[in-house]
């Protein structure tokens, strides 16, 4: 594994990240960015359930017996890549992301065990909400890109990421680099909406073939291709959402 350029409270930077990229990069500013990926990914009871479930639902089969390496790109605030250490203790886990305060808030909760004093007001809740950490010693955060992860050729048994795809400057880059720190037979699970924020990326990559089309190309075996998954993704006590349409894909590097 490559080395970091520089800790931060603990968190490895595998990344340079500039000071004009820290200035654009929203999650930087706390609040309110922080506090909703932490109502919506670790304060289930606010909706009842944990609305990204589908996510996980749509993993589980294809989950691996026994992976000893496993890293969720984008992971914000560990929820995924957390529910994968518990589940498979003796794995070495990692979650990357670009945003250094998701991953403050990561660390300070699944690593340190670190109670989060969650202000909901913003959301339409009353009151503070108390979150009790968890102590997960198989499981590490760091900063880095997802088309420059610092993991060794054929390394990974388990890569996965949700809403991602469609974030990153390049999607063929970054999906080139999960081919490429795969291990051989390993798998790579993940759901987008495809929701491009530049008119080049959807001449590009639209119709979703065309990502399809591509991985095969890269090598991949696509075992899974579920088009429109909805997720709800929930944004306040008064019932208010965003469906998400979004493509599950299951791949695995093919066998040398």
């Amino acid at each position: 594994m490559r080395a970091p350029f520089l800790y931060r409270k603990s968190i490895p930077f595998f990344y340079e990240k500039s000071p004009v990229e820290f200035q654009k990069d929203r999650y930087e500013r706390y609040d309110p960015m922080v506090i909703r990926q932490t109502a919506l990914h670790l304060a289930d009871d606010l909706w009842k359930q944990y609305p990204l479930q589908p996510v996980l639902d749509f993993a589980q089969p294809y989950l691996p017996a026994a992976p000893r390496t496993i890293v969720e790109l984008g992971c914000s605030v560990g929820r995924w890549i957390a529910t994968l250490a518990q589940k498979y203790p003796t794995a070495d886990c990692w979650g990357l992301d670009f945003s250094y305060q998701l991953l403050k808030q990561a660390q300070d909760f699944w690593v340190d065990k670190k109670e989060i004093q969650l202000d909901t007001s913003r959301l339409g809740f009353a009151g503070i909400k108390s979150i009790p950490g968890q102590k997960l010693d198989n499981l590490n955060f760091g900063l880095a890109k997802a088309a420059d992860l610092p993991f060794a050729d054929n390394s990974q048994d388990l890569v996965v990421h949700s809403f991602l795809l469609d974030r990153v400057a390049n999607p063929a880059t970054a999906l080139r680099e999960h081919f490429r720190v795969l291990s051989s037979g390993g798998m790579l699970i993940f759901l987008t909406p495809l929701n491009f924020q530049e008119a080049g990326l959807w001449s590009t990559y639209f119709p979703p073939i065309k990502i399809h089309q591509l991985m095969t190309h890269l090598g991949f075996t696509v075992l899974d291709w579920l088009e429109d998954l909805e997720i709800t993704e929930p944004l306040d006590a008064r019932g208010n959402a965003v469906v998400w349409r979004t493509i599950g894909v299951v791949a695995q590097k093919q066998t040398n």
